[in-house]
Protein backbone atom coordinates (compact mmCIF):
# COMPACT_ATOMS: atom_id res chain seq x y z
CA UNK A 1 0.00 0.00 0.00
CA UNK A 2 1.07 3.39 -1.18
CA UNK A 3 0.56 6.34 1.14
CA UNK A 4 1.17 10.25 1.10
CA UNK A 5 0.32 13.15 3.16
CA UNK A 6 -1.05 16.53 1.61
CA UNK A 7 1.08 18.99 4.12
CA UNK A 8 2.08 22.66 3.35
CA UNK A 9 -1.23 24.68 2.58
CA UNK A 10 -1.66 26.26 5.41
CA UNK A 11 -4.85 28.45 4.61
CA UNK A 12 -6.40 24.81 3.45
CA UNK A 13 -5.67 23.75 6.73
CA UNK A 14 -6.74 26.49 8.84
CA UNK A 15 -9.88 26.77 6.73
CA UNK A 16 -10.42 23.46 7.54
CA UNK A 17 -9.98 24.15 11.57
CA UNK A 18 -12.75 27.22 10.73
CA UNK A 19 -15.11 24.76 10.12
CA UNK A 20 -17.28 23.93 13.22
CA UNK A 21 -17.71 20.56 13.34
CA UNK A 22 -15.08 17.68 13.14
CA UNK A 23 -17.82 15.20 11.37
CA UNK A 24 -18.02 18.03 8.75
CA UNK A 25 -13.89 18.55 8.16
CA UNK A 26 -13.49 14.67 7.91
CA UNK A 27 -16.59 14.53 4.95
CA UNK A 28 -15.39 17.84 3.33
CA UNK A 29 -12.22 15.85 2.63
CA UNK A 30 -13.73 12.07 1.79
CA UNK A 31 -15.21 14.17 -0.86
CA UNK A 32 -12.19 15.76 -2.24
CA UNK A 33 -10.34 13.09 -2.32
CA UNK A 34 -13.20 10.93 -3.91
CA UNK A 35 -13.48 13.23 -7.29
CA UNK A 36 -9.52 13.88 -7.05
CA UNK A 37 -8.95 10.24 -7.24
CA UNK A 38 -11.68 9.85 -10.34
CA UNK A 39 -9.23 9.94 -13.15
CA UNK A 40 -6.66 7.47 -11.49
CA UNK A 41 -9.61 5.48 -11.08
CA UNK A 42 -10.55 5.69 -14.66
CA UNK A 43 -6.61 5.27 -15.63
CA UNK A 44 -6.83 1.66 -14.10
CA UNK A 45 -9.53 0.47 -15.32
CA UNK A 46 -8.09 1.16 -19.06
CA UNK A 47 -5.19 -0.88 -17.82
CA UNK A 48 -7.01 -3.47 -16.29
CA UNK A 49 -6.80 -6.95 -18.47
CA UNK A 50 -9.86 -7.79 -20.37
CA UNK A 51 -11.06 -10.90 -19.64
CA UNK A 52 -14.70 -11.26 -18.96
CA UNK A 53 -14.69 -7.10 -17.87
CA UNK A 54 -14.87 -8.23 -13.87
CA UNK A 55 -11.97 -6.71 -12.80
CA UNK A 56 -12.16 -3.77 -14.63
CA UNK A 57 -15.80 -3.20 -13.70
CA UNK A 58 -15.00 -3.39 -10.01
CA UNK A 59 -12.19 -0.99 -9.31
CA UNK A 60 -13.86 1.16 -6.37
CA UNK A 61 -12.86 4.75 -5.01
CA UNK A 62 -13.58 4.13 -1.07
CA UNK A 63 -12.33 6.50 1.71
CA UNK A 64 -13.59 4.67 4.57
CA UNK A 65 -11.72 1.56 6.71
CA UNK A 66 -13.47 -1.55 5.16
CA UNK A 67 -14.15 -4.24 7.62
CA UNK A 68 -10.26 -5.85 7.62
CA UNK A 69 -9.83 -3.10 10.63
CA UNK A 70 -10.37 -5.01 13.50
CA UNK A 71 -11.33 -8.93 11.94
CA UNK A 72 -7.54 -10.40 12.93
CA UNK A 73 -8.23 -9.10 16.26
CA UNK A 74 -11.66 -10.95 16.55
CA UNK A 75 -10.87 -13.57 15.13
CA UNK A 76 -7.50 -13.81 17.01
CA UNK A 77 -9.61 -13.15 20.54
CA UNK A 78 -12.40 -15.90 19.42
CA UNK A 79 -9.30 -18.39 18.99
CA UNK A 80 -7.68 -17.46 22.39
CA UNK A 81 -10.98 -17.40 24.56
CA UNK A 82 -12.63 -20.74 22.61
CA UNK A 83 -15.26 -18.43 21.38
CA UNK A 84 -16.18 -15.21 23.68
CA UNK A 85 -18.15 -12.97 21.28
CA UNK A 86 -18.13 -10.25 23.92
CA UNK A 87 -14.00 -10.38 24.23
CA UNK A 88 -13.84 -10.44 20.53
CA UNK A 89 -15.97 -7.61 19.76
CA UNK A 90 -14.10 -5.94 22.05
CA UNK A 91 -11.04 -6.18 20.82
CA UNK A 92 -12.74 -5.78 16.89
CA UNK A 93 -13.39 -2.22 18.68
CA UNK A 94 -10.24 -1.56 20.20
CA UNK A 95 -7.90 -2.62 17.42
CA UNK A 96 -10.48 0.03 15.44
CA UNK A 97 -9.86 2.46 17.82
CA UNK A 98 -6.03 2.09 17.45
CA UNK A 99 -6.33 2.55 13.83
CA UNK A 100 -8.28 5.74 14.18
CA UNK A 101 -5.69 6.80 16.48
CA UNK A 102 -2.37 6.87 14.41
CA UNK A 103 -4.51 7.11 11.04
CA UNK A 104 -5.66 10.50 9.61
CA UNK A 105 -9.66 10.84 9.17
CA UNK A 106 -9.48 10.88 5.85
CA UNK A 107 -8.18 7.69 4.05
CA UNK A 108 -8.56 6.74 0.06
CA UNK A 109 -8.46 3.32 -0.56
CA UNK A 110 -8.75 2.71 -4.51
CA UNK A 111 -8.68 -1.19 -6.07
CA UNK A 112 -10.81 -3.48 -6.69
CA UNK A 113 -13.96 -4.84 -4.17
CA UNK A 114 -13.60 -8.03 -2.14
CA UNK A 115 -15.40 -10.51 -4.50
CA UNK A 116 -12.58 -9.91 -7.18
CA UNK A 117 -9.88 -11.53 -4.52
CA UNK A 118 -7.79 -12.39 -7.64
CA UNK A 119 -6.65 -9.11 -8.79
CA UNK A 120 -3.52 -9.29 -6.58
CA UNK A 121 -2.73 -12.02 -8.53
CA UNK A 122 -3.33 -10.12 -11.92
CA UNK A 123 -1.19 -7.42 -10.77
CA UNK A 124 1.26 -9.13 -8.82
CA UNK A 125 1.67 -12.46 -11.14
CA UNK A 126 2.29 -15.95 -9.58
CA UNK A 127 5.36 -18.49 -9.04
CA UNK A 128 5.22 -22.09 -10.59
CA UNK A 129 3.86 -23.81 -8.47
CA UNK A 130 3.05 -27.84 -7.91
CA UNK A 131 -0.59 -28.32 -8.27
CA UNK A 132 -3.22 -30.11 -5.32
CA UNK A 133 -6.49 -31.19 -5.23
CA UNK A 134 -8.47 -32.42 -8.45
CA UNK A 135 -4.89 -31.45 -10.76
CA UNK A 136 -2.69 -32.94 -8.06
CA UNK A 137 1.09 -33.32 -9.12
CA UNK A 138 0.77 -31.12 -12.40
CA UNK A 139 2.74 -28.35 -12.82
CA UNK A 140 1.36 -24.76 -12.84
CA UNK A 141 3.79 -22.57 -15.09
CA UNK A 142 2.63 -19.43 -12.92
CA UNK A 143 1.49 -16.47 -14.30
CA UNK A 144 3.11 -13.07 -15.40
CA UNK A 145 2.00 -10.08 -14.03
CA UNK A 146 0.01 -7.68 -15.48
CA UNK A 147 0.25 -3.85 -13.17
CA UNK A 148 -2.96 -2.39 -13.41
CA UNK A 149 -3.28 -0.35 -10.40
CA UNK A 150 0.50 0.80 -10.28
CA UNK A 151 1.12 2.18 -13.06
CA UNK A 152 -2.00 4.22 -13.00
CA UNK A 153 -0.96 5.72 -9.62
CA UNK A 154 2.00 6.07 -10.41
CA UNK A 155 1.13 7.93 -14.03
CA UNK A 156 -1.82 10.00 -11.14
CA UNK A 157 -0.37 10.66 -8.11
CA UNK A 158 0.90 13.92 -8.61
CA UNK A 159 -2.35 15.11 -10.70
CA UNK A 160 -4.59 13.67 -8.05
CA UNK A 161 -2.53 16.01 -5.15
CA UNK A 162 -2.70 18.83 -7.84
CA UNK A 163 -6.74 18.33 -8.13
CA UNK A 164 -6.87 17.74 -4.29
CA UNK A 165 -6.45 21.71 -3.24
CA UNK A 166 -8.70 23.30 -4.88
CA UNK A 167 -11.36 20.53 -4.74
CA UNK A 168 -11.34 20.78 -0.96
CA UNK A 169 -11.41 25.03 -1.41
CA UNK A 170 -14.70 24.00 -3.23
CA UNK A 171 -16.41 21.68 -0.60
CA UNK A 172 -15.08 24.29 1.88
CA UNK A 173 -17.37 26.82 0.11
CA UNK A 174 -20.35 24.18 -0.61
CA UNK A 175 -20.32 23.38 3.28
CA UNK A 176 -20.49 27.14 4.06
CA UNK A 177 -23.07 27.66 2.07
CA UNK A 178 -25.19 25.20 3.23
CA UNK A 179 -24.70 26.18 6.83
CA UNK A 180 -25.49 29.64 6.37
CA UNK A 181 -28.88 28.07 4.43
CA UNK A 182 -30.05 26.29 7.73
CA UNK A 183 -28.89 29.24 10.04
CA UNK A 184 -31.16 31.26 7.85
CA UNK A 185 -33.95 29.27 7.83
CA UNK A 186 -33.87 29.23 11.74
CA UNK A 187 -33.56 32.31 12.21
Amino acid sequence: MTTFRLEGFPELEAALLDVAKQSTRVAITRRALQKAAVPMREKAKRYAPIDQGDLEANIIISTRATGEVGVAAYARTMRETGGDAAAAVKAMRDARRAFKAVNPPAILYMGPTREIFYAKFVELGTRARLNGGTFAGTQHPGTPPQPFLRPAFDSEAKATVDRLAPMIWLEIDKSAKRAARKAAKKG
